[in-house]
């Protein structure tokens, strides 16, 4: 038999010290008592693994003590011995809870058989709870590995991606503090904060950029192991933080995509938070998860950044303005809203490229794109059209200041560049059958521009110059 602690609860001293000194010889630990009021104070006070009752206790009945025993320990098991027994006592010891019921005097091998098979059945229900616990917590670390990879498959948007995954975690029940966190991207040599969650945002505001070596949180980005900060009013590393912040933990998680880092996960926690083993295997898990998830996301971004976008100027392409145009026709179409184009062709692009070579020439056209970019607002769309071609929306603008704005992009590429540019503007008509009609309504203003002696706006319409829709 393994070793166990075993109580004698009897009011005959030769009897306990018998059983003591058996017991013992078997290797197990012993207690005794003499009344049943001594032995549940001994239950209280010692893990018991086992309780030998007797039924006939001078102060409280063996089945009284039997039935506290059970309640305030549960998993103590116990075994009756009694000298008067009768059937009704033997089938209420089993109710209350007794594993077996042995008349005195006992056998000893018998008293040892039963012992060891009490001893037995408590541990294989130990086992059992074990086995349980260990499952109920590996189902829970699988649970919130299973919701964050729902939530990282739900998008590759990063500005819906990072929301999703913190909400994912916040969630979780799993962690032994509230989850309160905040998720940095790198970029470059500093931490860029993205999103947070449970926290209020005038406590983030020293943190929306944070260089390698400013905080706590940027040395694990070199490293790319999970950083323990217990208490922010001590840790001389947590150098960027707002006074009003209460006092509070850091456990700050590298989030890794294969053997780059590309941010941390920083979670905000009671001061001392101790983190064991396991619960820092599941946050290494789960950093590398959301690593994954963030590495596909800007590998996306890059990938259609580099698909809608033209390497030369960084304008948006052709591409993209088709299906920007489709969607601003349908807005137009559907609710009246006005809606207007601007092409513009660089003049004498030719001679300039011959004259000087295509290098100064691609230069020109980068510079050019700067400064439309800069002139037109921040809800126009500038694309590089094609060539020495670029093209403007302009949402919610009608014909006049449609015209007004070409006229503001042809005098600042003039005051800027040294070369001119024709323009053609269009406006949306109701009777336009296709995004096509428009562009190619503003293709034929630019070519008037060109034949009317170039460096100036033509409107589309020259018979309906306020241009009604």
């Amino acid at each position: 038999m393994d070793r166990a602690s075993i109580l004698i609860i009897d009011d005959d001293p030769a009897l306990r010290r018998t059983l003591d000194d058996i017991l013992r010889a078997k290797g197990h630990d012993t207690l005794s008592a003499g009344s049943g009021g001594e032995g549940l104070a001994l239950v209280r006070d010692n893990p018991v693994d086992l309780v030998l009752i007797d039924l006939g206790l001078p102060d409280l009945a063996g089945i009284e003590v039997l039935n506290r025993v059970k309640t305030d320990r549960p998993a103590t098991e116990a075994i009756i011995l009694t000298g008067n027994a009768t059937l009704d006592s033997a089938i209420e010891a089993t109710n209350r809870g007794a594993f077996s019921y042995l008349l005195k005097p006992y056998d000893v091998e018998q008293l040892l058989l039963n012992i060891e098979r009490a001893l037995g059945k408590q541990r294989a229900e130990e086992k059992i709870v074990r086995h349980s616990t260990e499952l109920e917590k590996n189902n829970a670390e699988l649970k919130i590995l299973h919701e964050l990879s729902l939530a990282i498959g739900k998008t590759i948007d990063m500005d819906r991606l990072l929301p999703e995954v913190l909400r994912a975690l916040t969630h979780a029940k799993i962690f032994p503090f509230d989850m309160r966190g905040a998720i940095f991207l790198v970029e470059g040599e500093r931490l860029r904060l993205a999103s947070f969650a449970t926290l209020a945002e005038e406590f983030l505001a020293p943190c929306r950029t944070v260089c390698f070596d400013d905080c706590l949180c940027s040395p694990v980005t070199v490293p790319g192991e999970i950083t323990i900060s217990k208490d922010s009013r001590e840790d001389r590393r947590h150098t960027v933080c707002n006074p009003a912040m209460p006092p509070h933990g850091h456990i700050i998680v590298p989030l890794k995509a294969i053997d780059k880092v590309v941010g941390v996960l920083c979670l905000y926690t009671p001061p001392e938070v101790e983190l064991n083993e396991e619960m820092s295997s599941l946050l290494c898990s789960i950093g590398s998860q959301i690593g994954v998830g963030v590495s596909n996301t800007m590998l996306y971004e890059e990938t259609k950044t580099s698909a809608f976008h033209d390497p030369l100027t960084g304008l948006a392409n052709r591409r993209f303005l088709e299906l920007q145009l489709e969607k601003l026709m349908e807005a137009a179409r559907r609710y009246g809203n006005p809606l207007s184009v601007i092409m513009l062709d660089l003049d004498h692009f030719k001679r300039y490229n011959d004259s000087r070579g295509h290098v100064e020439g691609d230069r020109l056209l980068a510079r050019i794109a700067a400064i439309l970019l800069r002139e037109v607002r921040s809800a126009d769309y500038l694309f590089r059209y094609g060539g020495e071609e670029f093209l403007a929306i302009l949402p919610e603008t009608g014909p006049p200041m449609a015209c007004e704005a070409a006229e503001r992009l042809r005098k600042a590429v003039e005051a800027e560049s040294g070369v001119t540019v024709s323009l053609g503007v269009a406006s949306y008509r109701k009777t336009m059958a296709d995004k096509e009609s428009l562009i190619r309504r503003a293709d034929e203003a630019l070519y008037r521009a060109k034949e009317n002696g170039r460096n100036r706006v033509e409107w589309a319409d020259k018979s309906d110059e306020k241009g009604s829709l």
